[in-house]
Order: structure tokens, then sequence, then C-alpha cells
């Protein structure tokens, strides 16, 4: 079965031939060929789907306006590519490379190649689980960074997918990696938007 996964109408996640579900320690939470993932955040069977978005009248419209385009940042040695609406807050890049990421320009995001070692930039962007960072050497865009099919479950946080197609309208940036939402509370369903630290979403996993 190949690997791909489903975002139900106003329902759970339908995730088919992942080989593996992990916590955030690498830990097995299932290994199913499919599973129904909980995205509204209701579920007490969590990260499984128990029904309850029906009683708490989950919606999966998206209610944020239309994001601006991918916005590219050439440097010496490498060019940025920021995506910002999907971008789910991790704060991977601002710890990996502040310096390069980022300032703001005329109310948007800047990124400056430049300002951080090539190495640095491009390991802050690898540790990006949305996608919504990525990068270009040579002119080619660099996206896959993974081997391994599987969806970790991010402790009261996203579902982080490695190598899993979408299906539906709404794309991620890459397949290779991508987050979804799993609090009911993002703007931008079905991917994580931070809001899950807002709303102070809880697993309830300890």
């Amino acid at each position: 079965m190949n690997a791909h996964i489903t975002p139900t109408p106003n329902g759970p996640l339908q995730a088919e031939g992942i080989p593996v579900l992990k916590n955030d320690r690498g830990e097995t939470i299932a290994a199913d060929e499919t599973v129904y993932l909980c995205r509204c955040g209701a579920s007490k069977t969590k990260p499984f789907c128990d029904g309850s978005h029906t009683a708490a009248k989950f919606s999966d419209k998206r209610v944020r306006a239309k994001d601006r385009p991918p916005a590219e940042f050439a440097g010496k040695d490498l060019t940025v590519i920021d995506d910002f609406g999907l971008c789910a807050h991790a704060g991977a890049c601002v710890d990996g490379a502040p310096a390069t990421f980022f300032t703001k320009e005329a109310g948007r995001r800047v990124s400056h190649p430049d300002a951080s070692p090539a190495e640095a930039v491009i390991a802050a962007i690898r540790r990006c689980p949305s996608g919504a960072l990525l990068y270009k050497q040579g002119g080619t865009r660099v996206h896959e960074y993974f081997t391994a099919t599987e969806i970790i479950v991010e402790k009261d946080g996203p579902y982080q997918v490695r190598r899993a197609p979408l299906a539906g309208e709404a794309q991620p940036a890459t397949s290779d990696h991508y987050t979804l939402c799993r609090c009911g509370a993002s703007l931008n369903k079905p991917f994580c938007d931070g809001m899950h630290a807002q709303v102070k979403f809880s697993d309830g996993s300890g």
C-alpha cells in the first residue's frame, strides 16, 4: 500500500500505508497499515480518533486569508525559500541561525542567507518540521531529507509527517516532511500554524 494521508471531511486524518507511528521519544505507538488520527483535539484516546469530532462540531474549514507566494532570498552559497503560510513556529530556524532568520521588512519576514555560515543555515532549515523553509543550491531546490515513511506525534503539538503525500487540495511545500494540526485550533487546517501553544493544547501523554 502506498503511503498517503487523507483529511476526512470535518473528521480525522486517515493515514494509510504508514509503517510506524511514533511519539517524540521515538517509541512506537502503532504499526498498523491504516490508522485514524484525531485532529479535533477532543479525543480521549489521543492520538487516535474516538469520534469526538462529531460532538465537538469540529470544522476542517481553513479560516485564514490566502497566503502570499513563497519568498526566495538569494545568498552567495544558497537561496532560502520561505513559505510562511506553512510555518508551524517550531523555532528551529531562529535557534539554529538567528542572524539569518528573521528580520521584518514591509510587514513580512526576511531571511539573510549570508549572515550565518551556510552549514548552519542548512542545518536549521533541515530541522524545520513544517517544510516552510527549504533551500536551493546551484539553482536546485533541496527538499528531501528523510528516508523513512513515518508519523511522529509531537507532545502537545502537531503530527510531524515524513515521506507520505497528502491527499486533497491543500498541499505542503514538500511531501518529504510537513506538520498537520491535531489541536483543532489551527487557522490554516489541515496544517499546523502553532496555535497549539496559544490554546495550551495538552494531549495528556504525561
